[in-house]
């Protein structure tokens, strides 16, 4: 095996350590077409929101403002910036990447705005079920399509059981 296929591997393997383990919906097989399998409550306006990440830690935990964020089993937004969390959306400005875009991002992530939304209630908790990187960024189109394509813009969520 040559060095650069090796160094690919090693960093697949890197990307799926970090991401954790179980589906994007929380590890529960989510709700029907792969959707997230929230209480059937829509977020309140009042109260926090978190955002459920596994970087770090497999089991995954509940965050706010984080600088590393595994949005799922194949995207990974890094050195986070937010300018504003709470609301509709929460808005952070860092770097992307991913499976989707192997080997060449690993070194040279895409700098991006990112925008997460759409907050349901989990075990009592409000979080942010989806993202989505602005078209401000700087993540070329078929890049884009790649991610898109990898986990539509949703976010894991806490598990349901």
């Amino acid at each position: 095996m040559d060095v650069t296929r090796l160094a690919a591997v090693g960093a697949l393997c890197t990307l799926t350590a970090l991401a954790g383990c179980g589906d994007r919906n929380g590890g529960s097989g989510g709700g029907p077409g792969g959707s997230p399998s929230p209480t059937g409550e829509e977020s309140s306006p009042h109260g926090e929101i978190y955002v459920f990440n596994t970087y770090g830690n497999e089991q995954g935990f509940r965050d706010q403002r984080p600088e590393v964020l595994v949005a799922s089993e194949f995207t990974t937004f890094s050195d986070l910036t937010w300018s504003s969390w709470g609301g509709t959306p929460a808005v952070g400005a860092g770097t992307v990447s991913g499976t989707w875009c192997l080997p060449g991002c690993l070194d040279d992530p895409f700098p991006v705005t990112v925008e997460l939304d759409t907050p349901k209630e989990f075990g009592g908790d409000d979080y942010y079920t989806t993202y989505a990187v602005t078209d401000g960024s700087d993540l070329p189109p078929d890049m884009r399509e790649r991610m898109e394509g990898a986990d539509e813009g949703r976010l894991m969520v806490p598990p349901t059981d």
